[in-house]
């Protein structure tokens, strides 16, 4: 890791463990106060995505929320921003006007790299596979290639200003939304662990974890979800947990 900013990575977690260090004479631990802390002392990560980023009202905290605490407790300070937004594809909103939003890439310069992030979280595919027709064959709101050529252009420029990535796999979605959809979405998600091996980048495979834990006796998919797609507390705890241990392995390469 040799950019400017790994190299402030590095020193966070450098002044971590300074913080920690005991002064023998006086037996107190040398700490930065926390009200001379600043956003410059901070990691801060975008977590860029749709309704499965963003806040939820029946959801207590979704992975976003649940993040800088965990990162806390392994002694990293966050400033987390929240870019999700419900019904939101990887492209434009004149590619797919199903929802009247600002689309990924509508909202990649104002929503992410404004931010001059040290490190992005990218989840998005749910609504880029859906088949709205929900007829065997059907088309996706957004093309696999398109789907592939959009992640690929944000994994890029970010890279290129020197922010890890992450990505998040979409979820497996429970059976209410039948196999159709799945087996759709399952399409989709290879291609983010295509992306992951190619541009060396971090992975939550959301999709594996869930299905890894329905696969378990006496667990089911149903547990997890909220409503079929959304996850619910539970859900999004398993999702935060994996995504704290990516995020240490990724900044301590």
């Amino acid at each position: 890791m040799t950019s400017i900013r790994h190299m402030k990575i590095k020193l966070l977690f450098l002044a971590v463990f300074i913080g920690m260090v005991w002064v023998d004479a006086h037996q107190v631990a040398l700490r930065i106060p926390e009200n001379t802390r600043n956003d410059n002392d901070k990691l801060i990560i975008v977590a860029f995505g749709n309704s499965i980023t963003a806040t939820r009202k029946p959801v207590n905290q979704v992975f976003a929320q649940r993040l800088p605490g965990l990162l806390k407790e392994r002694g990293i300070d966050v400033k987390l921003i929240n870019s999700g937004i419900g019904g939101s594809h990887t492209g434009r909103l004149v590619d797919n006007d199903r929802h009247k939003v600002r689309h990924a890439l509508d909202r990649f310069e104002s929503d992410v790299l404004a931010y001059n992030p040290d490190l992005v979280l990218i989840g998005f595919g749910t609504n880029d596979a859906h088949i709205d027709s929900k007829l065997e064959g059907g088309p996706s709101r957004i093309p696999l290639e398109k789907y592939t050529e959009n992640l690929t252009y944000m994994i890029t420029e970010l890279q290129k200003q020197g922010a890890l990535v992450i990505l998040i796999a979409p979820n497996a979605m429970g059976q209410s939304q039948g196999k159709l959809q799945n087996d759709r979405l399952g399409q989709y998600v290879q291609v983010v662990r295509n992306l992951c091996n190619t541009y060396r980048t971090g992975l939550v495979d959301n999709f594996q974890i869930f299905n890894d834990y329905h696969n378990k006796d006496g667990q089911d998919m149903d547990d997890l979800m909220l409503d079929g797609t959304h996850p619910n507390d539970k859900g999004h705890e398993l999702i935060a947990n994996r995504l704290a241990k990516e995020i240490m392995s990724l900044v301590n390469k």
